[in-house]
């Protein structure tokens, strides 16, 4: 499988090469090994209320919204909220660039199936994006 990233926003710096290398490696050590692309767009506040609003069906900013196509070429699209980023690093004192990796690393699991609904889910994502993200 091939990650590629794009960044579909201007507000936010996006370290594109750096968070390629950080996909690449999670990719190999989920041991996603389909034929295709998943789409990583960096999309701004707007854009991803809309899309959380008409496809989620919920209301305001989220941080990750993933879809699975499951065929080639394009495998699924996974889009990230560098905004949301942002202010939860600033809320919570963490490092910016590592809570966008995060991200990627969330929309990967959610691709490979991963669901975070209930807390028992949350605990089990958040303790593989932080084994990924060692």
């Amino acid at each position: 499988m091939t990650v590629q990233l794009v960044n579909c926003q201007r507000r936010e710096p996006v370290p594109l090469g750096w968070l390629a290398r950080i996909a690449r490696r999670a990719v190999r050590r989920l041991c996603l090994r389909q034929r295709g692309v998943v789409a990583v767009a960096f999309v701004d506040s707007r854009a991803m209320r809309r899309v959380n609003r008409r496809f989620l069906r919920h209301r305001g900013l989220t941080d990750v919204v993933c879809f699975r196509y499951g065929r080639e070429p394009v495998l699924g699209e996974i889009l990230v909220s560098p905004a949301f980023a942002r202010a939860y690093a600033k809320a919570h004192r963490l490092s910016y660039r590592r809570e966008l990796a995060r991200y990627v690393i969330h929309g990967l699991l959610h691709w490979k199936g991963h669901d975070d609904r209930t807390p028992g889910q949350r605990d089990r994502m958040r303790k593989m994006e932080d084994e990924l993200l060692a």
